[in-house]
Parts: C-alpha cells; sequence; structure tokens
C-alpha cells in the first residue's frame, strides 16, 4: 500500500480523533518516510498509535514502514496486534502476508490469502497471489489448480499464460502450449503468450514452430536481443541463413561488439560463399575477444581456400595456442599439412587430435590417408585396420582399406571389403561393380553379378567401366551380341586399355578377327607393356 495513500487516509482519521497532535505527528512521520528516514518516521507513528490505540490503518503503517526496513517480526508483531483490534480488516491481513512473505514463511502467507480469496472470491489479484505463493513454494500443481478453479468470468490471457507457464516448470509442454494457445485466441496482442509458445517448441524440438512463434513475438521490439538471440541459434540449426543474416544485423545495429553473434553472422555468411564478407566479422569477432578460436579457425580456413597457405597456418597455430584441446583446429591443420604435402606436420597434427580425445576413427583413417600419400603402404593398411577395430561398419575406411588391397593384390580381400560396403551401403556404385566385375572375372554368380552391376548403372548410367563389367558378365554367359553392344558403348565414352581388349576377345568370340585386331592395337596404344594383350595381337597377325 502506497505511503500516499496510507498518509491522505490517516490523516483525517487521526485529526477526527485528536485534534490537538495526532495529524501532525502522523504528518511529520509520513513526510519523514517518503524522504527515506525509516527509524525517525516510526517515532512519529508510535506517537500518533499511542494517540489513538484503537486506529488499524496506523498498525497498517508501521508494519510496512517496519519491513523496508526488514524488521519483518517486529511489523508482524503490528499487524497482530492490529487485528486484536479489528479483527476483520483486509488490509491488516493483505499486510500480514507480506510480512510472512518476506520473511520467508510462505505457507503462513498462503494460509492469509486462502482466507482473504474466501471473503472475496470474484478478487482476481488474490488468484494470481495464491497461486504465485504456491508456486514459490514448489507447489506447481496447487498453483495451476488455483487459477483454473476460478470462475471464467475472471479468466483473462494473463491467467492462460500463467498456467503455460506454469505447465512448462512440471515439463508438461504439451499442456503448456494447450494454455498458451487459448491465452493467444483471447488477445492475439498478447506477446507473452506468443514467446510461451514459442518456448513450448522449441523445448519439444519443434524447430519450425518455434521459429514461426518467436518471429511474430519480435512485435514486441523490446525482445530483439532475447528472442531475438534465440532465432539466431535457430536459423543456424535449420540452415536458414539468409534470415540469420538480417536479424544478426539488427542486433548488432545496438550490440556491436557482441562476438558471439557476429560469430554467427559470419558462419552465416561463410555458408552463403560470401566469403570476403565472412572473413571481416570473423576477424571482427577475433579482435573482441582474443580466445575466441572459433573465429580463428573459419578465418584459417577462409584463408586455404584462396590459397594462402601461409597465414592459415598462422591462425590455426594461434588458435591452438589459446586452445590446444580444440580438436577441430588440428584436424584442420593436418589438411592443411596434407594440401602443402607436409606430412609429417598432417602425422603430427592427427596424433595430436588423437591424445586430446578425438575420434579415433577419423584419426585412423586420416593417418592410412597420409600413409598412403607417402607410399607408405603397408603404415596405411594397418591405420586402416585400426580404424575399422573401433567402428568396423565405418565406410570411408572400409573404402579406403579395399581400394589399397586392390591396389596392393590383395584380391581377396578387396572383394570382401567391397562385400561388406554393399551390406551396408547398398547404393555404393563402386563396390557394387567391383563386387559384380570380380564375379564375371571368376565366371562365378554371373545372375547375382548382373543384379550388383546393373544396381551401379542405375546410379551411373554413363560409367564407361561399369559398361565393361555388364558386357563381360554378358561374355561370360555366352550373350555375346549383348556384350558387343555393352562393350562399344563403353569404348566410346573412355579410352581404356582393359576396355578394347575386352571388346577384342568380343570380336574373337564372333569370328570377327580384322574388329578384333583392331580392338586389341587399340588396347596396346593404351598399354604398351601389356604382354597379354600384345600375344593376343601377334597371334591374330600370324
Amino acid at each position: 500500500m502506497a505511503v500516499s495513500y496510507i498518509c491522505r487516509l490517516l490523516a483525517g482519521f487521526l485529526l477526527f480523533y485528536n485534534a490537538e497532535t495526532g495529524y501532525e505527528l502522523f504528518s511529520i512521520g509520513c513526510q519523514l518516510e517518503l524522504d527515506g528516514k525509516i527509524e525517525e518516521a516510526l517515532v512519529y507513528y508510535e506517537r500518533a498509535r499511542r494517540l489513538s490505540p484503537d486506529s488499524p490503518e496506523i498498525y497498517t503503517v508501521i508494519a510496512n514502514a517496519l519491513f523496508k526496513i526488514r524488521e519483518f517480526d517486529q511489523g508482524i508483531k503490528y499487524c497482530k496486534e492490529g487485528l486484536r483490534i479489528a479483527p476483520d480488516n483486509d488490509d491488516l491481513y493483505y499486510t500480514l502476508a507480506i510480512g510472512y512473505i518476506g520473511k520467508g514463511d510462505l505457507k503462513s502467507a498462503v494460509v492469509i490469502y486462502e482466507r482473504l480469496l474466501e471473503k472475496s472470491p470474484q478478487d482476481i489479484e488474490l488468484y494470481n497471489s495464491l497461486s504465485i505463493l504456491y508456486e514459490a513454494t514448489g507447489e506447481f500443481k496447487k498453483a495451476s489448480g488455483i487459477l483454473l478453479n476460478m470462475p471464467d468470468t475472471l479468466k483473462n490471457s494473463d491467467i492462460f499464460v500463467r498456467l503455460g507457464a506454469l505447465a512448462g516448470k512440471e515439463n508438461d509442454h504439451t499442456t503448456a502450449l494447450t494454455y498458451y494457445r487459448r491465452a493467444f485466441t483471447m488477445d492475439t496482442t498478447n506477446v507473452t503468450a506468443l514467446v510461451g509458445l514459442g518456448t513450448g517448441y522449441d523445448l519439444l524440438n519443434v524447430k519450425d514452430s518455434a521459429i514461426y512463434y518467436y518471429e511474430k513475438s519480435l512485435i514486441e521490439d523490446s525482445l530483439l536481443l532475447t528472442v531475438g538471440k534465440r532465432l539466431v541459434e535457430l536459423y543456424s540449426d535449420t540452415e536458414q541463413y539468409r534470415d540469420l543474416i538480417k536479424i544478426a544485423g539488427k542486433i548488432l545495429e545496438r550490440e556491436y561488439k557482441n562476438g558471439y553473434i557476429r560469430r554467427s553472422l559470419g558462419f552465416s555468411l561463410y555458408k552463403m560463399g560470401m566469403f570476403k564478407e565472412a572473413l571481416q566479422e570473423f576477424l571482427l569477432a577475433s579482435r573482441l575477444d582474443p580466445d575466441d578460436t572459433y573465429s580463428k579457425f573459419y578465418i584459417g580456413r577462409i584463408y586455404l581456400e584462396d590459397g594462402d597457405y601461409e597465414a592459415a597456418v598462422k591462425e590455426i597455430e594461434d588458435a591452438l595456442k589459446v586452445n590446444p584441446d580444440f580438436i577441430e583446429l588440428w584436424i584442420y591443420l593436418g589438411f592443411i599439412a596434407i594440401d602443402i604435402k607436409d606430412f609429417k606436420t598432417a602425422r603430427h597434427a592427427f596424433t595430436e587430435a588423437a591424445h586430446r580425445g578425438g575420434d579415433l576413427i577419423q584419426v585412423y583413417y586420416l593417418l592410412g590417408v597420409v600413409s598412403e600419400m607417402e607410399r607408405r603402404y603397408t603404415d596405411a593398411y594397418y591405420n586402416y585396420k585400426k580404424a575399422l577395430k573401433y567402428n568396423p561398419d565405418d565406410l570411408s575406411s572400409l573404402e579406403a582399406l579395399a581400394n589399397l588391397c586392390e591396389r596392393l593384390g590383395r584380391k581377396d580381400e578387396a572383394f570382401r571389403t567391397f562385400h561388406k560396403i554393399i551390406e551396408i551401403d547398398t547404393t555404393n556404385a563402386v563396390a557394387l561393380n567391383y563386387v559384380g566385375y570380380t564375379l564375371a572375372e571368376q565366371n562365378d554368380s554371373l545372375e547375382y553379378a548382373l543384379e550388383l552391376i546393373n544396381r551401379a548403372l542405375v546410379l551411373e548410367g554413363d560409367n564407361a567401366y561399369y559398361l565393361d563389367s555388364r558386357g563381360w558378365v554378358f561374355y561370360q554367359m555366352g550373350r555375346y551380341e549383348a556384350a558387343l553392344e555393352e562393350l562399344k558403348k563403353a569404348a566410346q565414352l573412355a579410352e581404356d586399355a582393359i576396355i578394347f581388349e575386352h571388346l577384342g576377345d568380343i570380336y574373337m568370340k564372333l569370328n570377327d578377327p580384322t574388329n578384333a585386331a583392331a580392338a586389341y592395337q587399340r588396347a596396346l596404344e593404351q598399354d604398351p607393356q601389356n604382354q597379354k594383350i600384345r600375344k593376343k595381337l601377334e597371334q591374330l597377325n600370324k
């Protein structure tokens, strides 16, 4: 209750009872309280009370003044003394409840508000106050129940917002959404309801709906620095980079030095291919926060994409000085080293990544790649095997191992590995073709081989090598005309010794030595050291 109101109320009251001194004492007390001199005011209030001990209002004034200086027990004592004089005085009960709240005795405050509510069942503020008290004591169901049981005529948009907030605190976000939606239906200008809807969907991970309601809530300009910042995160999560760029710009107009928003803006610009603009944002973010290793990481990436290896390495190394446990920095340093063929640095970087808790599958795979580039094939083989020890289904390691085994002449292992790849990834055209062609070479399971190669050709219909494989299956099946058609297509798409050799073999089966010789000749031109093809040609020329 405001001091000025109480002063006006009691001035007339005290004047009536003691025209000589009551009004003067009370007026002096009011002025002192208004000036912030509470303890001095209390002296005059007490003198006024002694002149009018039967006035309940003076007890209310004294109690409120005591509460201001946190003398809650003393204030409560005056309230109770006043209630002995006027046991039905609501103002004293309200003041007593405030005292209990001040000293943390919320349960006693609840009892008082329940009593007041019985007397005034149409007072919406009592429902709200009692609900807040129950919420403060952790009794969320009672807090909701008070509001739900109030007369329907009193339930407005703000009441349903409160109900939504309470349901949210109980992690019942679906029910919370129902209340917030009801609040918004009742009052489409209720921005708190819009924020509640956005928050509910956000917590349920329904990001598109969360974004929709958060965006609508921004009709309230003051929410830009709160809801707007959450929208930045959601736009990033959902790759809505244009929207992120727009709202980040508005936020930065007010918070120029907000490094997080500037970094997010840089990331969006980077993803949009606007590398020059992205670089400027990352540089600004890095200057605002010298410990911002994320920005340095992307500065390094942009420099690398521009071919400025020296600047890229400098940024990555500077970031690693700040945070040597930033694993992606080590990985990217390794990538840079691979690009400039500094394999020693690459191995060091990937090993550091592993040492600092990096993904061992990725690290061993990358170490295998480095070893293979150095032609240290045995080391590469064992690194790929180590990666597969941690995850036998890692496709990158399986593909690398299969191709390496093929290169090293480990045909059986290559075949088994490619077959495993097909089991994991049924759309891997390379593996489908390899297994199919190998079966054709072995003249084994030709129908299955044809099925696999057909699946590869569905994925890559103009691949000359897959067409060659299908032609070779037809050859093994004795379907020479069909084989010839496939090999002619393949020969038109690629100049390859094996394709021309297969074409020559088919012509031989079709009793066409002239075209066979021409095909072998073209094969030999592609692979002059191939003695097998040379012998086939020599036999034809005898």
